[in-house]
């Protein structure tokens, strides 16, 4: 039985796109807010797909991780 080669590792895992009114259903956040955010250039900004706007699950996780990196770090008595 032959096997085909397979594709690297990136390639084969899904890209997991999330749209504006997915995004901010999850963070609890209005469309408004989210495109505040962006143009302060507090928040990853979109990527356009025809008239559509994405952002991917590891971009969202990337800015939650900022916004809980002093909390993380924090240290009692300091």
């Amino acid at each position: 039985m032959s096997r085909e080669p397979r594709p690297s590792g990136a390639l084969v895992a899904a890209i997991v796109q999330l749209d504006k009114a997915t995004l901010c259903n999850l963070l609890g956040i209005s469309q408004r807010t989210l495109e505040n955010m962006i143009k302060a250039g507090t928040f990853p900004p979109p990527v356009r797909i025809g008239k559509y706007c994405y952002w991917t699950e590891m971009s969202v996780r990337r800015w939650q991780q900022r916004q809980f990196c002093v909390q993380e770090n924090w240290e009692q008595g300091k």
